[in-house]
Order: structure tokens, then C-alpha cells, then sequence
């Protein structure tokens, strides 16, 4: 089976968070998976290696510009890899995350690749970049939940919005979607959905997972309006939505102010009688010499010392 084959497949199933199915979700203008984070570059590498720590990958190497996570495989996909990309003499694959940051006026710019690689009988490796839409809208969710925000320009042309709050639930053989909340004014709210209410499939398309969900997002984009079926306290509906699109992203991360110095605080010069007041403490508790008494208190006076 060709690489590009085995890179869609594995781009698509090894992630352990949230795909958006075969269409790119989050077009960046560079085209690459990419996020801002505020701050310094140093400070999206500690939010990038905490959250690699949250999937349970581990933080290969870190500086304040790169970071490398491993992400493990399953018993699954490590042999799906070894069949595509290695041989039974070559090491089980390893999968890898490269984020690379570039710090300019109090922002971090972090771009992302991905590789599979296993080292053959002879020592040499052979490594599979990951690419297409499925590792792109996985890795997008990754850097967004990390505290990335979207670039400016970022458009969002392949998936409808319906503009609700909630979440995939199993129901049966299927799933279905429980409206937790409806942004007001937007497209499901004119289309008259509700908080409360149950969606069943999504333009024509039922669903199993968030994928899927999303997968029907994708298809709803397709016509100017599309249908939903609903269920309100236990009775079915089907309610027309208008086509809309997520708009562009304007505002990047903001700058991070850096914090306020505190001056250090500076003790009070003493004054000439203070320093002779204490001259004389030392002298009389005989630490000083009159001799040495009076060579410094020349030097504070500005006389030429006895």
C-alpha cells in the first residue's frame, strides 16, 4: 500500500483527540497547522509539553523554540504501521510531534508536523510524514485546547456552524446530540432549535461520534439550507437552517503584558553626624582605635586625615 494511503489512515485513527473528518476545518494562510499563543516562546512550550503530558505523550526534547512528543500507538496500530511502512525484521513504529515556535513582539507562533518511523534490519530508518485533513483538524483541536488561538485570517469554508453548545451521545446503534445551549441569533437559533433539544441527524446524515457529527457539518455546507432532525420532549421535528460559516478569524492572541518591575528598595544614605555617631560607638566600645577614629572622621569631614 502507497505511503500517502498509509498517512491518511494513520493521520486519521492514532490521534486521541477529536478529528473533524476529510475536510479541512481550520484553513491557517499558511496552509499548515498552526497556532498564536500570547507570551513568550518559552511560555507555549510549557503549555504544549503540559498538554502532550495531558494525552499522555511524552516530552522527547524541549528548548525554548521546539518541542518533540511521543505519542504511544496501540497494539493495533503499531502492527497496521509495520505492515505499511516497515517489514518483520524492522523495530515496532514510533510516532512523533514536532512543534516548532517562533517568538515575534510578544507572540508565539507554533507550526506542527507529524511522522511515523521505524528503523530497518540494516539500520536505516524509514520515516512517513502524516498529512491530509484529518491530521490537520487534530492537531488544530491539540494546539487550541493547549491556549492557541486561530491566526488571523484563519476561514473556515468546508463546515457549516450551527452556533449550540453540547455534546455526541450514545443512544441505540447510533448517537445523537444533546443541545446544552443556542447562541442567540445565529443560525440554529433562527432555525428555532432550542436548548433542551435532541438533534437525530444532520442534513440527512445520522451519526455515531464527534467525527461524524462534524462529517455532517461538512455536508450541510454543501446547499444553502439544510434540514435537522430534532426531537422535543420525546416528539420529532424537522426544522430548515440556513448555511453558515464560522467568520474569519481576525484577532490573533493578544500581547502578554510583561509584568511591573519592583524597584528594590534602597536604604537612606546616613547623613555625616549619623556616620560620626556611629564611629564613635565603635571607639567606644573599643573596636576602633583613637587613631583609626580619627583618620575617618577626617574622611568624612573632607579633612586631610592627622
Amino acid at each position: 500500500m502507497a505511503i500517502r494511503t498509509f498517512v491518511f489512515l494513520l493521520g486519521f485513527i492514532v490521534l486521541p483527540f477529536t478529528a473533524t473528518g476529510s475536510q479541512l476545518f481550520a484553513v491557517t494562510p499558511s496552509g499548515t497547522p498552526e497556532a498564536v499563543f500570547s507570551g513568550k516562546a518559552s511560555v507555549a512550550v510549557s503549555r504544549l509539553s503540559s498538554k502532550c503530558m495531558d494525552v499522555q505523550w511524552t516530552v522527547v526534547s524541549s528548548s525554548d523554540t521546539e518541542l518533540v512528543c511521543e505519542s504511544p500507538l496501540s497494539t493495533g496500530q503499531s502492527i497496521m504501521g509495520q505492515m505499511l511502512l516497515g517489514n518483520s525484521y524492522s523495530t515496532p513504529p514510533r510516532r512523533f510531534f514536532r512543534f516548532n515556535v517562533s517568538e515575534l513582539s510578544g507572540i508565539s507562533r507554533v507550526q506542527v508536523s507529524g511522522w511515523m518511523e521505524t528503523q530497518m534490519a540494516f539500520g536505516q530508518m524509514q520515516r512517513a510524514p502524516f498529512s491530509g485533513a484529518d491530521f490537520h483538524n487534530s492537531i488544530m483541536n491539540f494546539l487550541i485546547s493547549a491556549g492557541g488561538a486561530f491566526p488571523a485570517g484563519t476561514t473556515f469554508p468546508n463546515h457549516a456552524v450551527l452556533g449550540v453548545l453540547g455534546k455526541v451521545a450514545p443512544r441505540g446503534r447510533a448517537a445523537v446530540y444533546e443541545v446544552a445551549e443556542v447562541t442567540p441569533g445565529a443560525a440554529a437559533d433562527r432555525a428555532g432549535l432550542k436548548a433542551g433539544d435532541v438533534i437525530i441527524s444532520v442534513a440527512g446524515k445520522k451519526f455515531k461520534t464527534d467525527v461524524e457529527f462534524l462529517d455532517g457539518l461538512a455536508k450541510a455546507a454543501k446547499a444553502p439550507t439544510y434540514q435537522l432532525d430534532v426531537t422535543r420532549n420525546d416528539a420529532a421535528m424537522s426544522l430548515t437552517v440556513d448555511r453558515e460559516y464560522r467568520p474569519t478569524a481576525t484577532q490573533a492572541a493578544s500581547v502578554a503584558e510583561e509584568p511591573a518591575a519592583v524597584p528594590t528598595p534602597v536604604a537612606p544614605a546616613l547623613s555625616v553626624a549619623d556616620e560620626l555617631a556611629k564611629l564613635l560607638k565603635l571607639k567606644e566600645q573599643g573596636i576602633l582605635t583613637q587613631a583609626e577614629f580619627d583618620s575617618q572622621k577626617s574622611k568624612l569631614l573632607g579633612q586631610p586625615s592627622p
